[in-house]
């Protein structure tokens, strides 16, 4: 059986991402190792319901399944993932690294954050002049933000500058804060700085959004600085000037290190290596050649990224669409079948929508709201297969992956992404060798989509449900649960026609409770209900399972099935008759239930409506009930 490590990650930083997982697959596929990637879309700005939602994916797996644990560390801080994973590590003593991060009793690769962060101080200081800055940090608690900005900090120093403290917003890593934010701080100051320095790239971005909407120009009006080296960054006018990680390296080097310690080899605590200065515009330099070569490929994304993201964007609203007239869980499996079957470019040859067991039950009835794990038995409600659709089935929670086979000689890479409706959890979506699709958000927005389908599909079955509930209770006696006279009209003659129209004999029963005047008269009203229920009940448990039974009167019922030459219409006539006494009996009643039944025998080759048949079973009911009042001394 071949190895399989988890690798746990936040998916919005997709750049990182990118080479990330391809340095980690690089890796994986020369030792044929199967990767099981966790990832959350958890940020600053999502409400706790949404967040609980996104981690409770880390109670997907068990880590002591694994032969070894990846943490992509850098990016699991918005929700204290890393702590809560931390935590079940040790717990397991499975191998572990956690990349870009230091966690305690957690062996740690990871880039510095000072050397890359020094040099291009150096170069704002020493080319461009810079004097006064303004810092844009992450999370004012965060570790790596804040040795970024000591870095700042000391080089200003060394030339004899100094930070004003007050010039200082906490962005928390966010593009939307930033850009939102950002203008109003602007509009406040006196002056613009000579730069603002940002710990990310993606704040560096937002920050030249925010400022190219105040009418102001980068660099030109004040310069920009980013740490990461996005390839959104390298991408954007002006190019960006950042700091480069080398994250396709370290996370090869992560992953080969993580394998020897698998192997046997001793934990090596921390491993750091050093980040490296890296020039673009935004500070004000020219890129010659190499400018208008990248600059050249933005141009060429420029025009792509609207008409692919239309593209997706159609195909988005095709999920939506195909659950608007579901009324079942099947039907659910039957409508993605007809969607991707048609088209999987964003989901790939092979692909599972696993929703938990409480998703299935709420279909049907109210249910306490998962929120914490996942059912032992998950439902495949839509799963993909080489490009083929594949029968719902229930899955393990251990086996995570349904269809899996641990004896593949080919390498693959799982990606594992919760499905939520605010902090309940729906299940999960999981995908093999798919992972590109992290990129620019598609999968986001993937995902966001596949929920409101699940959600908008279970709305439309508890309509449908509660539909049928009152369609059910208009043709139904509300005593008895026998059908009513309007459901004798609409669904029981109907039935008798279709046998007939068939070729089928069929039996017409009436039954009618003796001296029922006298029962309310002398017992009272409650007593004459409990008579008639009485005898409805004995008649459902009389006669077969497909015939059907009226209360079509006060205390007259009709009985329409299917002939049985193997069952005697008469037993069942004298079943009726005498297990209503009997009960009677046992419920020691104040009187002695009896009653009266007459039934004829349909013969589809007789052309006699349906009126005269029930005139002719009604007829043999009253010759008996005549002779029962002649002897009856309720």
């Amino acid at each position: 059986m071949k190895k399989k490590i988890a690798v746990f990650t936040n998916g919005w930083n997709d750049d990182y991402l990118d080479f990330a997982l391809e340095g980690i697959r690089r890796r994986a596929n020369e030792d044929n190792i199967d990767v099981f990637v966790y990832l959350d879309y958890t940020s600053y700005d999502k409400t706790e319901d949404e967040t609980t939602g996104e981690i409770n994916i880390l109670n997907l797996p068990k880590i002591e399944a694994f032969d070894g644990v990846l943490l992509l560390g850098n990016t699991l801080n918005t929700a204290g993932e890393n702590l809560i994973l931390r935590e079940r590590i040790l717990q397991t003593k499975v191998p572990s690294i956690c990349l870009e991060y230091e966690l305690d009793g957690i062996n740690c690769i990871r880039t510095e954050n000072v050397n890359g962060m020094k040099e291009l101080m150096e170069h704002m200081i020493t080319v461009h002049d810079v004097k006064d800055i303004f810092w844009v940090s992450g999370p004012l608690d965060n570790a790596e933000s804040n040795e970024r900005y000591q870095a700042v900090i000391e080089i200003m120093e060394k030339h004899g500058l100094k930070v004003d403290p007050d010039k200082v917003f906490e962005g928390c890593w966010s593009y939307a804060i930033v850009e939102e934010k950002l203008p109003e701080i602007v509009s406040k100051m006196d002056r613009l700085p000579d730069a603002f320095i940002c710990a990310n790239d993606s704040m560096a971005l937002a920050t030249c959004i925010a400022l190219d909407k105040m009418g102001l120009n980068v660099p030109e009006d004040v310069r920009v600085t980013g740490y990461d080296n996005l390839m959104s960054g390298n991408h954007f006018s002006p190019i960006l000037t950042s700091v480069d990680r080398g994250w396709d390296a370290r996370s090869y080097q992560a992953m080969d290190s993580l394998i020897e310690l698998m192997n046997g080899s001793p934990d090596f605590g921390d491993k750091v290596y050093n980040s490296s200065f890296d020039k673009g515009e935004s500070c004000g330099c020219t890129m010659g050649a190499e400018g208008i070569k990248i600059q050249k490929e933005a141009r060429k994304r420029v025009f792509q990224m609207p008409v692919e993201r239309t593209i997706f964007d159609w195909h988005l609203i095709e999920i939506d669409d195909a659950v608007a007239r579901v009324k079942t869980a099947d039907d659910i499996h039957d409508v993605f079948s007809s969607l991707w079957e048609n088209n999987h470019l964003y989901t790939g040859e092979e692909f599972y929508i696993c929703v938990d067991e409480n998703y299935i039950e709420s279909l049907q009835k109210d249910v306490n709201t998962k929120t914490v794990g996942y059912s032992e038995k998950l439902d495949v409600i839509y799963g993909m297969k080489d490009g083929i659709s594949v029968p719902r089935q229930l899955v393990s929670l251990d086996d995570m992956v349904p269809n899996y086979d641990p004896e593949s000689e080919e390498t693959s890479m799982y990606l594992f992404v919760p499905l939520h409706a605010g902090a309940e959890c729906l299940g999960y979506y999981v995908s093999k060798n798919h992972y590109k699709i992290i990129k620019d958000f598609y999968l986001n927005s993937l995902i966001r989509h596949m929920t409101s389908a699940l959600e908008r599909a279970r709305q439309n079955i508890k309509l449908e449900n509660l539909n049928k509930i009152l369609a059910d209770i208009s043709v139904r006696d509300e005593l008895t649960r026998l059908y009513n006279r309007m459901g004798y009209e609409k669904i029981v003659i109907p039935y008798l026609d279709e046998l007939r129209h068939s070729g089928m004999k069929s039996v017409i029963m009436v039954a009618d409770i003796n001296r029922m005047k006298v029962i309310n008269d002398k017992y009272g009203h409650l007593q004459g209900d409990e008579a008639i229920k009485i005898v409805a009940n004995v008649i459902k448990s009389s006669i077969p399972q497909n015939w059907k039974a009226v209360r079509y009167g006060g205390d007259e019922y009709v009985i329409i099935g299917k002939y049985d030459s193997s069952k005697d219409m008469e037993s069942v006539k004298i079943e009726i008759i005498e297990k209503s006494g009997r009960v009677s009996e046992d419920l020691n009643l104040p009187f002695r239930l009896s009653v009266s039944v007459g039934y004829v025998v349909i013969d589809p080759e007789n052309k006699l409506g349906n009126e005269e048949y029930f005139r002719m079973a009604d007829e043999a009911m009253y010759e008996m009930k005549q002779e029962a009042h002649k002897n009856d001394r309720t």
